[in-house]
């Protein structure tokens, strides 16, 4: 029985307008301030976010300095990337509907609350539970960021829990926790993809999830 439906936001319950790519060189620009070109070179391999803990740490006590101006650009840049949008004309019909079926709902970001709020206003009175990055510092992939999400909603064991997103890093948060999965196609991920990480569940966008709890 799905007790909770976990969403991830941008690119599945909104449209995925970021260009990650651009944010990432901005991030190195202010890391070159601290430590050698090379140094990022070394750490392509890595997440965004990853990459930013991975130098405060090379850094040492300037570290958080780098961190904290690095965490500002990233608000600053994803807020305004955030400015005339909204959720997908649908997400809020399905997000009641799954409410009605007595289903706890959450959301897991990597993003900022301040750019998700603009995008979704009222997010509250159709979301139980957010965790963004700002909430934890292991973000998905780790499981533990859905661990402190399942927690808020009172969820015990992640099994309950339907987890559904349009990346792959969506997915193996989920599978890590063991709970089930969705791939949802309005992002940028294929269904090739999503197959190659195991998604138990890859439909094209959330309107079939309360199919699926059911």
């Amino acid at each position: 029985m799905v007790k909770a439906v976990i969403f991830d936001f941008d690119g599945t319950l909104t449209e995925l307008s970021i260009d990650f790519s651009a944010l990432r060189r901005r991030v190195e620009e202010v890391g070159l301030r601290y430590v050698p070109e090379a140094l990022f070179r070394g750490l392509d391999h890595l997440y965004m976010l990853e990459m930013i803990y991975e130098v405060e740490e090379k850094l040492g006590a300037p570290g958080a300095l780098f961190r904290q101006e690095a965490f500002a650009l990233l608000r600053d840049l994803e807020v305004e990337a955030a400015i005339g949008k909204s959720v997908y004309p649908y997400t809020r019909e399905v997000l009641s509907t799954l409410r009605g079926k007595g289903v706890r709902i959450g959301v897991m970001t990597r993003n900022c609350p301040q750019a998700v709020r603009r995008v979704f206003p009222d997010l509250e009175e159709y979301v139980d539970a957010m965790v963004t990055r700002e909430d934890v510092r292991l973000v998905k992939p780790h499981p533990e960021h859905l661990a402190a999400l399942l927690d808020l909603l009172g969820i015990v064991d992640a099994k309950d829990a339907l987890l559904v997103g349009d990346h792959p890093t969506d997915i193996l948060a989920g599978k890590a926790s063991g709970a089930s999965t969705v791939g949802v196609l309005t992002g940028r991920t294929d269904r090739a993809d999503f197959e190659k990480v195991g998604a138990a569940f890859i439909i094209p966008d959330i309107r079939g999830v309360p199919a699926l709890v059911d």
